[in-house]
């Protein structure tokens, strides 16, 4: 009796954490749909002036700092599904501050931070398709090709090689769309596959 008893105690555990991470990757979806949003702000609006832009990354570096740091505390799932989440919430945060409170020219800083913010999105999806690779799932390929592709984009912004002909802001906002986009595949792709992303994690 006592064995059934704890049984059932475990699947309605596993069944409650199922849904808690099912909620997280719908409120990822729209920090995703945020970032698709600011991306086509970014390509319509080449009137705005660069120091808008940075004011504009500031607020949502900020946003997502929080929206890791809160990804990370809820109900307990953070310690082993979202760990990595503490550190980018961070190291967005700082430079979220750093955007926004900045001194140099936004000219001169836009490029940087908003390769920094690539970086710190691509060690995300690394440690997740590392984690996928050890447990030899089929969508770790795709995962980790998307944090490689957000290394490239990184370096990309950060040199402009097309700086001829392209500002750097219109850069940064179809970037923005690309990454929002490989970030609803991820959540879409996690989300389908609850029980065998939870059951990696497991301690």
């Amino acid at each position: 009796i006592y064995l059934c008893f704890k049984i059932i105690l475990e699947v309605y555990r596993m069944t409650n954490v199922a849904k808690r991470f099912k909620k997280l990757m719908l409120a990822s979806l729209g920090v995703a749909v945020l970032d698709i949003m600011i991306g086509i702000l970014f390509l319509a609006y080449t009137s705005f002036s660069v120091d808008m832009n940075v004011v504009i990354l500031g607020a949502l570096f900020l946003v997502h700092g929080l929206f890791y740091l809160i990804r990370y505390i809820y109900d307990g799932l953070g310690k082993k599904v979202f760990a990595v989440d503490l550190i980018a919430a961070v190291a967005t945060l700082i430079l979220g501050g750093f955007t926004l409170l900045s001194n140099f020219d936004a000219s001169d800083i836009i490029g940087v931070v908003f390769c920094v913010w690539l970086v710190i999105a691509g060690a995300q999806k690394l440690y997740f398709g590392i984690k996928l690779l050890k447990k030899q799932d089929v969508i770790y390929p795709l995962i980790t090709f998307m944090s490689v592709l957000f290394f490239v984009m990184g370096i990309v912004v950060l040199i402009n090689p097309f700086k001829s002909f392209m500002l750097v802001t219109r850069l940064i906002g179809i970037f923005m769309v690309c990454t929002g986009v490989f970030e609803v595949m991820t959540c879409t792709l996690f989300k389908r596959r609850t029980n065998s992303i939870l059951d990696m994690f497991k301690a």
